[in-house]
């Protein structure tokens, strides 16, 4: 089937851990669902106010420049609200495009 006439699947789990908050991402995430990962990120951060935020890409599949945007977002509204971000787990195709725009490192803290 064509891509664009697909809407990714995309799914998270968030847990509360006693030195983070982990959310757990899986699918693919690009500008069909832009809106619900930022609303997934943005409600965590806000939710939970000074605390780290780890995310798992270990089961992420796809992203494209609008999810990339999405994550650099949440980097930063993460540090407005005290609290830090990062990625983990990213592999295959994603931590290649990840690497490929130069913002790995920024994004997993140089892990």
């Amino acid at each position: 089937m064509d891509r664009a006439s697909n809407t990714p699947q995309a799914t998270h789990e968030v847990e509360a851990l006693p030195d983070r908050i982990r959310m757990v991402l899986a699918g693919e995430f690009d500008l069909a669902n832009e809106q619900a990962l930022t609303s997934w990120l943005v409600d965590t951060i806000e939710a939970n106010p000074g605390r780290p935020l780890e995310v798992d890409m270990h089961d992420v599949g796809f992203i494209d420049s609008s999810g990339i945007r999405v994550l650099l977002h949440a980097h930063a509204t993460a540090q407005r609200h005290g609290g830090s971000f990062r990625i983990t787990r990213a592999s295959g195709a994603v931590r290649e495009v990840l690497e490929i725009v130069a913002v790995y490192e920024h994004l997993t803290g140089g892990d």
